[in-house]
């Protein structure tokens, strides 16, 4: 029954010093909005990581080697030529490969009549539509006779085919053009749609490797080969494997840096969160100082109204009120304001969030962890800085406070 004495008493406290309990509360508002965002720009960035990983069409058993030495997608040189089809042969070889698949890429303009536009054209083995798990809307994909014969056909996505073939003519048969060179359409991708970062998966156009090789770029050196492992765990073996196999081919010495890159799940996640952490720290550091500044606040304004509550102070401890009554009391007040802080500075929070959503390049995801971070640490604000007030008002001299 004191309990819930106490918790009434705290109540009527904090409503007849309205304006004492919305200055308490702002610092902490303040504290919890910037928690909440940071959590909310965390969820996001973990999505958008997962996105990217499934943009770059990686599973947990396959990785990239990428022409050029450097550091992920930050190549030393734009020029680079250390990657051939001998290399990808080699790295087929290997017992622990299971699929190799060499690409070229060139952006280019293709054009239809008197429709035109600009996308990346691959050239690609057809173990491409494999490793991808990507599927045929209509038509054929590249096969074997397409890269004996180094024939020029094409397979387009979502993305050009609508604006080559805008009136919802059948692109299968028609013959477009890339460069000087005309290719006949043999099959159209399925639609994959934006993802969440605003990269369009669906802008892309495929033609057989040898052909884009002899006849098209006339080049004879690869931009990247994608390898996937017979199973996730061999994995790293097979990356020491190849780096031991590619720094044998190109001849390169024991002190020379590699010319070459790989490109795995864990190396995109680790490029796209750095944009965030910078963000993050600064949040991390305004939160913290917002909700010690908030703790702070509560102790002052808790103890300037000690003094001003100090004959209600003197009348409960008159009609029996223990010490322990009064710093319940006075506890419970502190943790009554820091909890609606919370509870407000988790809806500004949101809100936020929803707006760097919407408006902003930020990733932000909304889920229920900023409510449960919300409680644990409004409730620990609220009891850390409520003590030193609480103590102050329980030993006051009963005689004292009623003169």
């Amino acid at each position: 029954m004191r309990i819930f004495r106490n918790l009434k008493q705290a109540l009527l406290g904090l409503l007849r010093h309205k304006g004492n309990t919305v200055l308490m509360t702002l610092g902490v508002i303040i504290g919890i909005a910037s928690m909440t965002v940071i959590v909310s720009i965390g969820e996001g960035t973990k999505g958008k990581v997962l996105d990217r990983i499934t943009e770059m069409g990686f599973g947990p058993d396959s990785f990239s080697v990428l022409a050029g030495g450097g550091r992920l997608f930050f190549p030393k040189s734009q020029n680079v030529t250390s990657l051939t089809l001998e290399d990808a042969d080699d790295i087929a070889a290997l017992a622990s490969v299971r699929l190799v698949v060499p690409h070229q890429r060139e952006t280019m303009r293709l054009v239809y009549r008197d429709q035109n536009t600009s996308t990346r054209v691959y050239g690609v083995t057809p173990d491409w539509i494999l490793s991808r798990g990507w599927n045929l809307w209509d038509g054929r994909f590249l096969n074997a006779d397409d890269m004996r014969r180094k024939t020029r056909v094409i397979v387009l996505g979502a993305t050009p085919a609508k604006k080559l073939f805008p009136r919802e003519v059948d692109p299968i048969g028609k013959e477009i053009r890339l460069g000087q060179v005309f290719f006949e359409v043999v099959g159209l991708l399925e639609e994959k749609g934006l993802t969440e970062s605003g990269y369009d998966p669906d802008d892309r156009t495929l033609i057989p490797l040898n052909t884009s090789m002899s006849r098209l770029f006339n080049k004879t050196y690869l931009h990247s080969i994608k390898v996937m492992a017979l199973s996730p765990s061999l994995v790293s073996k097979t990356m020491l494997d190849v780096t031991q196999l590619l720094r044998r081919n190109h001849g390169l010495s024991p002190i020379a840096a590699d010319d070459f890159r790989f490109i795995t799940p864990e190396g995109i996640m680790e490029w796209v969160t750095q944009s965030a952490q910078a963000l993050n720290r600064m949040l991390v550091l305004i939160s913290t100082v917002s909700l010690l500044v908030g703790g702070i606040v509560i102790m002052n304004i808790l103890l300037v109204s000690i003094r001003e509550r100090i004959r209600e102070i003197g009348v409960r401890r008159c009609f029996g009120a223990r010490r322990s009554d009064i710093i319940s009391q006075f506890l419970f007040e502190s943790i009554f304001v820091s909890l609606l802080g919370g509870m407000l500075g988790v809806g500004l929070g949101l809100g936020i969030s929803i707006g760097l959503q919407n408006f902003s390049p930020i990733p932000t995801r909304v889920t229920w962890e900023p409510f449960a971070l919300a409680l644990f640490f409004s409730t620990l604000v609220g009891l850390v800085f409520g003590i030193q007030p609480a103590r102050k008002a329980a030993y006051l001299n009963p005689e004292e406070t009623l003169r």
